[in-house]
Protein backbone atom coordinates (compact mmCIF):
# COMPACT_ATOMS: atom_id res chain seq x y z
CA UNK A 1 0.00 0.00 0.00
CA UNK A 2 1.43 3.34 -0.99
CA UNK A 3 1.42 6.39 1.08
CA UNK A 4 -1.09 8.00 -1.21
CA UNK A 5 -3.43 5.09 -0.82
CA UNK A 6 -3.29 5.27 3.02
CA UNK A 7 -6.22 7.07 4.50
CA UNK A 8 -6.83 7.49 8.25
CA UNK A 9 -9.72 5.56 9.49
CA UNK A 10 -12.70 7.52 10.46
CA UNK A 11 -13.01 7.64 14.22
CA UNK A 12 -16.44 7.16 15.72
CA UNK A 13 -17.08 9.61 18.45
CA UNK A 14 -18.88 8.33 21.50
CA UNK A 15 -21.32 10.66 22.99
CA UNK A 16 -21.96 10.92 26.72
CA UNK A 17 -19.58 10.90 29.70
CA UNK A 18 -17.33 8.46 31.57
CA UNK A 19 -18.97 7.03 34.63
CA UNK A 20 -16.88 6.74 37.81
CA UNK A 21 -17.14 3.68 40.00
CA UNK A 22 -19.93 3.96 42.48
CA UNK A 23 -17.60 4.39 45.46
CA UNK A 24 -15.74 7.19 43.72
CA UNK A 25 -18.70 9.28 42.75
CA UNK A 26 -18.94 12.60 44.53
CA UNK A 27 -21.54 12.18 47.23
CA UNK A 28 -21.49 8.40 46.81
CA UNK A 29 -21.68 5.66 49.47
CA UNK A 30 -17.99 5.86 50.46
CA UNK A 31 -18.31 9.49 51.49
CA UNK A 32 -21.39 8.73 53.53
CA UNK A 33 -19.66 5.81 55.22
CA UNK A 34 -16.76 8.04 56.16
CA UNK A 35 -19.07 10.68 57.56
CA UNK A 36 -20.96 8.05 59.53
CA UNK A 37 -17.70 6.64 60.93
CA UNK A 38 -16.56 10.11 61.99
CA UNK A 39 -19.89 10.71 63.67
CA UNK A 40 -19.64 7.41 65.53
CA UNK A 41 -16.09 8.17 66.71
CA UNK A 42 -17.12 11.67 67.79
CA UNK A 43 -20.11 10.22 69.61
CA UNK A 44 -17.95 7.64 71.35
CA UNK A 45 -15.44 10.27 72.47
CA UNK A 46 -18.22 12.55 73.61
CA UNK A 47 -19.84 9.70 75.53
CA UNK A 48 -16.57 8.86 77.28
CA UNK A 49 -16.06 12.49 78.23
CA UNK A 50 -19.62 12.69 79.51
CA UNK A 51 -19.12 9.52 81.59
CA UNK A 52 -15.88 10.91 83.00
CA UNK A 53 -17.49 14.22 83.94
CA UNK A 54 -20.82 12.97 85.18
CA UNK A 55 -21.27 13.16 88.97
CA UNK A 56 -22.96 9.76 88.88
CA UNK A 57 -19.58 8.07 88.34
CA UNK A 58 -17.64 10.11 90.87
CA UNK A 59 -16.80 8.98 94.40
CA UNK A 60 -19.72 10.01 96.57
CA UNK A 61 -19.13 7.66 99.50
CA UNK A 62 -16.06 6.20 101.23
CA UNK A 63 -16.84 3.12 103.29
CA UNK A 64 -14.47 1.93 106.02
CA UNK A 65 -14.44 -1.63 107.37
CA UNK A 66 -12.18 -3.22 109.99
CA UNK A 67 -11.63 -0.07 112.09
CA UNK A 68 -12.08 -0.87 115.78
CA UNK A 69 -10.14 1.75 117.71
CA UNK A 70 -9.66 4.22 114.86
CA UNK A 71 -12.44 6.59 113.82
CA UNK A 72 -13.89 5.49 110.48
CA UNK A 73 -14.91 9.01 109.43
CA UNK A 74 -11.42 10.35 110.12
CA UNK A 75 -9.93 7.58 108.00
CA UNK A 76 -12.33 8.33 105.14
CA UNK A 77 -11.45 12.02 105.31
CA UNK A 78 -7.72 11.30 105.36
CA UNK A 79 -8.11 9.07 102.28
CA UNK A 80 -9.29 12.20 100.40
CA UNK A 81 -11.15 10.37 97.63
CA UNK A 82 -14.56 12.04 97.49
CA UNK A 83 -15.27 13.72 94.17
CA UNK A 84 -12.64 11.75 92.26
CA UNK A 85 -13.65 9.98 89.06
CA UNK A 86 -14.34 6.29 89.58
CA UNK A 87 -12.20 5.59 86.51
CA UNK A 88 -9.07 7.33 87.79
CA UNK A 89 -9.57 7.38 91.57
CA UNK A 90 -6.05 7.22 93.16
CA UNK A 91 -6.51 4.12 95.31
CA UNK A 92 -2.79 3.49 95.91
CA UNK A 93 -2.24 7.06 97.09
CA UNK A 94 -5.10 6.69 99.57
CA UNK A 95 -3.60 3.44 100.88
CA UNK A 96 -0.24 5.15 101.32
CA UNK A 97 -1.80 7.98 103.34
CA UNK A 98 -3.43 5.56 105.77
CA UNK A 99 -0.78 2.87 106.20
CA UNK A 100 1.61 5.36 107.84
CA UNK A 101 -0.72 5.60 110.85
CA UNK A 102 0.80 3.67 113.79
CA UNK A 103 -2.37 1.65 114.37
CA UNK A 104 -2.82 0.64 110.71
CA UNK A 105 -1.13 -2.63 109.80
CA UNK A 106 -2.54 -2.78 106.27
CA UNK A 107 -5.24 -1.18 104.14
CA UNK A 108 -6.81 -2.12 100.81
CA UNK A 109 -8.87 0.36 98.78
CA UNK A 110 -11.51 -1.11 96.45
CA UNK A 111 -13.92 0.43 93.94
CA UNK A 112 -17.60 -0.16 94.68
CA UNK A 113 -19.40 0.79 91.48
CA UNK A 114 -21.04 3.07 90.59
CA UNK A 115 -19.95 5.74 93.11
CA UNK A 116 -18.27 4.37 96.25
CA UNK A 117 -14.85 3.23 97.50
CA UNK A 118 -14.36 0.75 100.33
CA UNK A 119 -11.32 0.88 102.63
CA UNK A 120 -10.56 -2.48 104.23
CA UNK A 121 -8.42 -1.70 107.28
CA UNK A 122 -6.46 -4.14 109.44
CA UNK A 123 -5.47 -2.60 112.76
CA UNK A 124 -2.43 -3.55 114.77
CA UNK A 125 -3.17 -5.50 117.91
CA UNK A 126 -1.40 -4.62 121.19
CA UNK A 127 0.66 -7.56 122.43
CA UNK A 128 3.02 -6.54 125.22
CA UNK A 129 4.48 -3.74 127.32
CA UNK A 130 7.96 -2.40 126.74
CA UNK A 131 9.35 -0.75 129.89
CA UNK A 132 12.22 1.70 129.83
CA UNK A 133 13.86 3.45 132.76
CA UNK A 134 11.47 6.40 132.50
CA UNK A 135 8.39 5.24 130.66
CA UNK A 136 6.29 2.34 129.45
CA UNK A 137 5.07 1.63 125.94
CA UNK A 138 2.63 -0.70 124.28
CA UNK A 139 3.89 -2.66 121.26
CA UNK A 140 2.36 -5.14 118.87
CA UNK A 141 3.88 -8.50 117.92
CA UNK A 142 6.14 -6.76 115.37
CA UNK A 143 7.56 -4.25 117.84
CA UNK A 144 5.58 -1.24 116.57
CA UNK A 145 4.84 1.31 119.30
CA UNK A 146 1.09 1.91 119.60
CA UNK A 147 -0.94 4.64 121.25
CA UNK A 148 -4.36 4.71 122.89
CA UNK A 149 -4.67 0.94 123.34
CA UNK A 150 -3.80 -1.60 126.02
CA UNK A 151 -2.66 -5.20 125.67
CA UNK A 152 -4.49 -8.08 127.39
CA UNK A 153 -4.29 -8.21 131.21
CA UNK A 154 -1.79 -11.08 131.11
CA UNK A 155 0.44 -9.41 128.53
CA UNK A 156 4.20 -9.95 128.92
CA UNK A 157 6.56 -7.15 129.86
CA UNK A 158 9.96 -6.60 128.24
CA UNK A 159 12.40 -4.47 130.25
CA UNK A 160 14.71 -2.23 128.25
CA UNK A 161 18.13 -2.08 129.95
CA UNK A 162 19.78 0.65 127.83
CA UNK A 163 19.13 3.68 130.01
CA UNK A 164 16.32 6.12 129.28
CA UNK A 165 15.41 5.22 125.68
CA UNK A 166 12.60 7.28 124.16
CA UNK A 167 10.08 6.14 121.58
CA UNK A 168 7.05 7.61 119.86
CA UNK A 169 4.00 6.00 118.25
CA UNK A 170 4.93 4.29 115.00
CA UNK A 171 8.54 3.62 116.01
CA UNK A 172 9.69 0.04 115.64
CA UNK A 173 11.55 -1.23 118.68
CA UNK A 174 13.79 -4.20 117.87
CA UNK A 175 11.26 -6.27 115.93
CA UNK A 176 13.31 -9.45 116.16
CA UNK A 177 13.46 -9.20 119.96
CA UNK A 178 9.69 -8.87 120.22
CA UNK A 179 9.10 -11.80 117.86
CA UNK A 180 11.64 -13.85 119.82
CA UNK A 181 9.85 -13.11 123.10
CA UNK A 182 6.63 -14.24 121.48
CA UNK A 183 8.27 -17.49 120.29
CA UNK A 184 9.84 -18.22 123.67
CA UNK A 185 6.56 -17.80 125.49
CA UNK A 186 4.90 -20.17 123.04
CA UNK A 187 7.58 -22.80 122.49
CA UNK A 188 9.63 -23.45 125.61
CA UNK A 189 10.01 -27.24 125.90
CA UNK A 190 7.89 -28.73 128.67
CA UNK A 191 10.83 -30.85 129.78
CA UNK A 192 12.69 -27.74 130.95
CA UNK A 193 10.20 -27.38 133.77
CA UNK A 194 11.04 -23.70 134.22
CA UNK A 195 8.97 -20.56 133.96
CA UNK A 196 9.88 -17.11 132.74
CA UNK A 197 10.03 -14.52 135.48
CA UNK A 198 11.28 -11.57 133.48
CA UNK A 199 12.17 -10.70 129.87
CA UNK A 200 15.01 -8.22 129.32
CA UNK A 201 16.47 -6.49 126.29
CA UNK A 202 19.82 -4.80 125.76
CA UNK A 203 21.44 -3.57 122.57
CA UNK A 204 24.58 -5.67 123.26
CA UNK A 205 23.09 -8.93 124.45
CA UNK A 206 19.75 -8.87 122.70
CA UNK A 207 16.93 -10.69 124.48
CA UNK A 208 17.53 -12.51 127.76
CA UNK A 209 15.26 -14.01 130.39
CA UNK A 210 15.23 -14.82 134.07
CA UNK A 211 13.82 -18.18 135.08
CA UNK A 212 12.01 -19.17 138.24
CA UNK A 213 14.83 -21.68 138.78
CA UNK A 214 17.15 -18.80 139.66
CA UNK A 215 19.36 -18.58 136.57
CA UNK A 216 19.50 -16.25 133.58
CA UNK A 217 19.53 -17.23 129.89
CA UNK A 218 20.86 -14.95 127.15
CA UNK A 219 19.18 -15.96 123.89
CA UNK A 220 20.31 -12.99 121.79
CA UNK A 221 18.27 -13.09 118.60
CA UNK A 222 15.93 -15.53 116.88
CA UNK A 223 18.66 -17.02 114.67
CA UNK A 224 18.98 -20.76 115.29
CA UNK A 225 16.36 -20.71 118.03
CA UNK A 226 15.55 -24.41 117.74
CA UNK A 227 19.19 -25.34 118.28
CA UNK A 228 19.53 -22.91 121.19
CA UNK A 229 16.53 -24.43 122.93
CA UNK A 230 17.94 -27.92 122.40
CA UNK A 231 21.26 -26.91 124.00
CA UNK A 232 19.46 -25.29 126.92
CA UNK A 233 17.34 -28.37 127.43
CA UNK A 234 20.37 -30.69 127.37
CA UNK A 235 22.33 -28.61 129.90
CA UNK A 236 19.33 -28.24 132.18
CA UNK A 237 18.79 -31.99 132.21
CA UNK A 238 22.49 -32.76 132.75
CA UNK A 239 23.20 -30.24 135.47
CA UNK A 240 19.83 -29.74 137.08
CA UNK A 241 18.32 -26.56 138.46
CA UNK A 242 20.46 -26.47 141.59
CA UNK A 243 23.79 -26.40 139.75
CA UNK A 244 22.53 -23.79 137.29
CA UNK A 245 21.07 -21.52 139.95
CA UNK A 246 22.81 -18.16 140.12
CA UNK A 247 24.57 -18.67 136.76
CA UNK A 248 24.16 -17.16 133.32
CA UNK A 249 23.67 -19.44 130.31
CA UNK A 250 24.78 -17.65 127.14
CA UNK A 251 23.35 -19.18 123.95
CA UNK A 252 24.26 -16.41 121.52
CA UNK A 253 27.17 -18.16 119.82
CA UNK A 254 25.61 -21.28 118.36
CA UNK A 255 27.66 -24.38 119.12
CA UNK A 256 29.74 -22.49 121.74
CA UNK A 257 27.36 -22.00 124.66
CA UNK A 258 28.81 -20.85 127.95
CA UNK A 259 27.71 -21.14 131.57
CA UNK A 260 29.26 -18.60 133.88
Amino acid sequence: MSRDDWQPRTRRLLQGHVLLEADEEPGGPRLWRRLLALLLVAGLIGGCVALYLTPVLRVQEVQVTGAQTLDARSLAKLADLEGASMFTVPLEEAEARLVVLPMVKSVKAERQWPHAVRLVVEERQPWSYWYTQDDEYVVDAEGVVLEGVLPPPDAPVIYHLDGSAKFKPGDVIDADAVRLAHQLLDSLPDSLDVGLVRLEYGSREGLSLLTNAGYRVIVGDSHGLEYKLAVWQALDQRLGHQQMEGHVLDLRFGDRPSLR
